[in-house]
């Protein structure tokens, strides 16, 4: 196979987000009926490799490519690992919470891959509130209310399948005003860079986000 025709074949794919949308469906739907299954554990070691896709996902059906692309990515994922990191060494931000080696590899007690975790949850949910017709502050406003709404999905679970510990076993109120914080900053560094957000599989990759915790509280958290 030469070059110019690995090209045409990847120009077909990307031109069908349909196929990208059926990966992400299959992984995510099976993610959770083996979650909920006797082979818990060997689906929960995979949470990395499945954030890892999404993101490959992702890229590979955005529209655009530019700077502003990579300064967006790099900016959310800078601010939402030392977040993060300040949280894990010294209760700042989100309150007292650890990280076990569910998520993988750490940095300073943070799994590289947490910073993926926000840059998916801020461009998806930027591609879905930016491109309506409404004031730019409130854009912002409504995406990080969206975004920490995401997170009141996402903590039960995440303590249920050992992502994260919190020290009192309880999800303190810090941790979703934090949450907003760093949300607000990210999307407002987006409005700036005016981050392109033309993306094929963005909505569906958020839908399957909410989905797939929104079964797992209903179905594995007690």
């Amino acid at each position: 196979m030469n070059k110019t025709h690995a090209l045409t074949i990847i120009q077909k794919i990307k031109s069908r987000p349909l196929i990208g949308g059926i990966i992400i469906t299959a992984f995510y739907f099976f993610g959770i009926l083996g979650i909920l299954s006797e082979s818990k554990d060997w689906f929960i070691e995979k949470t990395a490799f499945n954030l890892s896709l999404s993101f490959l996902i992702l890229v590979f059906y955005q529209k655009n490519y530019s700077l502003s692309l990579l300064w967006g990515f790099l900016f959310c994922y800078l601010i939402g690992f030392t977040a993060e990191y300040l949280g894990v060494n010294f209760g700042l931000i989100f309150g007292d919470y650890i990280y076990p080696e569910t998520l993988g590899l750490q940095l300073g007690g943070v799994p590289m891959i947490i910073g993926i975790n926000w840059f998916l949850i801020t461009f998806c949910v930027a591609a879905i509130i930016f491109p309506l017709k409404l004031n730019i502050m409130l854009k912002i406003f409504i995406a990080t209310l969206l975004t920490v709404l995401i997170d009141f999905l996402i903590e039960p679970v995440a303590m249920e399948l050992n992502f994260w510990n919190w020290e009192t076993n309880e999800i303190p109120i810090q941790n979703y005003v934090g949450w907003a914080i760093i949300s607000f900053l990210i999307y407002s560094f987006y409005a700036i860079i005016k981050l392109p957000l033309e993306n094929k599989i963005s909505l569906v990759l958020l839908i399957w986000q909410i989905i797939f915790f929104a079964c797992l509280n209903l179905f594995l958290v007690s």
